[in-house]
């Protein structure tokens, strides 16, 4: 992956695919604030939900197999129905079920048992599926965004990362390094309690748009599961210095 990468990113501007369900809406509102200065070039392709299940591979492309999904990708995409990999330089998959795996420090847990927990965390997910499908058609870099931690209001106490990001390891060591993928960790700067997110990247996040009535909607203040484009923006920034 290393070497890949080197090789991809030398150039002047790389162009990367984004490949996700409802929350890379953060990421897409908080990259149209940093576009004009950034080296890369995003191309969203999205779907709420599992709307993307239903991508498959014919020939060097996925595509949709259902008129909705083609209707999702192509408005996230700006036009585009289906993602050619040979138009991108690298891939990012965003959410779709991905999950972070926390591991503590303070509780001994056999080798065993830790490959295990790394297996269920990625296995059977939509981002797992999509990422088999995506290797099998290249071998540019490939990059994993978990779902953002579940959002907590920040209190006095320990606010130690190590657990979580020892959880990223295992996953990158364990599970993603044999596909050549690799999982790009939240931004310590969101990240409370060790294991959740601050709750001020919660409040204020909107819907996908993907051409429907409720596009940008507000989501309701219960939800602490999607973040607002403050955070879209502190994830890609933290992402463009990682790779």
């Amino acid at each position: 992956m290393r070497g890949g990468i080197a090789r991809c990113f030398w150039r002047k501007k790389v162009k990367i695919a984004v490949i996700g369900n409802s929350h890379i809406a953060s990421l897409k509102r908080g990259y149209e604030t940093l576009s004009r200065r950034s080296a890369h070039e995003l191309v969203f392709f999205g779907g709420r939900g599992l709307a993307l299940k239903d991508m498959e591979v014919d020939d060097c492309c996925l595509v949709p197999t259902s008129n909705a999904s083609r209707k999702s990708i192509s408005f996230t995409s700006g036009g585009i129905d289906r993602i050619n990999v040979n138009d991108f330089d690298a891939f990012l998959l965003y959410g779709l079920e991905a999950k972070a795996l926390i591991v503590p420090q303070s509780r001994f847990y056999s080798d065993a048992v830790i490959r295990r927990s790394a297996y269920d965390v990625v296995h059977e997910k939509l981002c797992y599926e999509i990422l088999l499908k995506l290797r099998s058609i290249t071998e540019k870099p490939i990059f994993i965004g978990h779902n953002p931690l579940r959002g907590a209001h920040k209190k006095p106490g320990n606010s130690d990362t190590s657990s979580y990001e020892r959880g990223i390891e295992y996953l990158n060591q364990i599970v993603y390094a044999h596909l050549n993928a690799l999982v790009i960790p939240q931004p310590k700067k969101t990240i409370v309690h060790g294991d959740s997110t601050d709750i001020l990247y919660a409040q204020g996040s909107k819907r996908l748009a993907i051409g429907d009535d409720n596009d940008d909607a507000l989501h309701p203040t219960i939800d602490v599961t999607h973040m607002n484009d403050a955070f879209g923006a502190l994830w890609l920034k933290s992402f463009f210095k990682k790779i």
